[in-house]
């Protein structure tokens, strides 16, 4: 089980909010109500005020003049091109080899550490992650309390970072004995048969990086930016994001912000698609598809994953009373993410994060200094 090293609670009421369920169990939007979560997962959700029996909880927090919604995840990330972001071309692995050569195995743990510090202050709380050093990247997972799914690259031309290695170490350290960390397999292109048999072995998901939409028997595979198909079973990201269809998922990748709602914001001006779809996607669509199942809409039983944006000023204020506009609001407002709640820990307070400290982050800082200079 994970250590709990940051504020941990057992009950948390969220009262007299507006709530942004996106669950087909639940009611979509509720104008002013309240949330129950009980040893880190979703006890309770109703309109109006909370009954008698939930109202003494270890954390009370007011929902007046804010939004609530489940945190975001990411299904395609790369974190050693954190430094790489602003680059004008969209920058890959197995284009920026000599760059990687240079990343030791602590300087991917910092790498690791100061996305997953973005991506958490933005209200992303799960990701799937292909990189290398995939070990450094699970502790730094770890100590910032953020869900990972890591899939070392094992056919992308990157051998020289032994992703067979990596993916021992995950199967042997953190797979099914960590919560909120697991492995998978990524390849490039297409399935072969030690990755097959690997899968199968393992009970591992497999994420193909490009190629064609295929079929394989026996294991569970998820396209990435596939060259030919579509699917429920693709996710696009960056130079994709245009052809995204609201049955795939959506992913960070590498891009200037780690912030799922760019990506969705991205996404449905360029397909001219509803935002709510792809809204859908980046909370409900992705943690399934990744292999979280029980991450996702606001719903009872199900991890406690939960946003509150604040409404009390602009650039949230006055928040709308309609689910088109509470829409609008969340993709095109910038609202201000003030509390981020992942499973029974607080991860972001009156909009600090709270996972990771000032020590950390300049020490990563001195850390990249030279990576950040060539």
């Amino acid at each position: 089980m994970r250590a709990r090293r940051w504020l941990t609670l057992v009950k948390v009421l969220v009262s007299n909010a507006t709530i942004m369920t996106f669950s087909m169990r639940e009611k979509m939007l509720i104008d002013e109500g309240f949330v129950f979560s009980d040893n880190g997962r979703i006890a309770v959700i109703g309109s109006g005020e909370p009954p008698e029996e939930l109202r003494y909880p270890e954390l009370l927090l007011t929902g007046k003049e804010r939004l609530i919604m489940p945190g975001f995840s990411s299904a395609f990330t790369n974190l050693s091109l954190y430094l790489l972001r602003y680059k004008e071309d969209v920058p890959d692995l197995s284009s920026n080899i000599e760059y990687l050569r240079k990343i030791s195995r602590v300087d991917m743990y910092f790498l690791a550490a100061m996305a997953f510090a973005e991506m958490i202050s933005r209200g992303v709380t799960t990701a799937l992650v292909v990189d290398i050093y995939l070990d450094e990247v699970a502790r730094a997972a770890h100590d910032l309390s953020f869900n990972v799914v890591l899939a070392p690259p094992i056919n992308c031309g990157l051998e020289e970072f032994a992703p067979e290695t990596e993916l021992r170490l995950l199967l042997s350290r953190w797979h099914e004995k960590v919560e909120g960390i697991r492995a998978g397999i990524a390849a490039c292109n297409e399935v072969d048969q030690k990755i097959l048999s690997l899968a199968r072995e393992h009970k591992l998901r497999i994420f193909q990086l490009g190629g064609s939409v295929s079929e394989y028997e026996g294991v569970e595979v998820v396209f990435v930016n596939p060259s030919k198909g579509s699917g429920s079973n693709v996710v696009r990201w960056g130079p994709q994001l245009s052809v995204w269809r609201p049955e795939e998922g959506l992913g960070v990748g590498v891009r200037p912000s780690y912030d799922m709602r760019d990506v969705v914001r991205e996404t449905s001006h360029k397909t001219f698609k509803h935002p709510i779809d792809a809204l859908y996607s980046a909370i409900v669509r992705n943690p399934i598809l990744i292999g979280f199942s029980d991450i996702g809409p606001l719903e009872k039983d199900l991890k406690t994953n939960l946003l509150m944006l604040n409404a009390s000023e602009p650039p949230g204020w006055p928040l709308p009373k309609n689910l088109g506009g509470v829409t609008k609001a969340v993709v095109e407002g910038n609202l201000r993410i003030e509390t981020v709640i992942l499973d029974d820990e607080i991860l972001v307070d009156g909009g600090e994060t709270m996972t990771i400290g000032s020590d950390l982050i300049n020490k990563a800082k001195k850390r990249l200094a030279n990576l950040v200079k060539e």
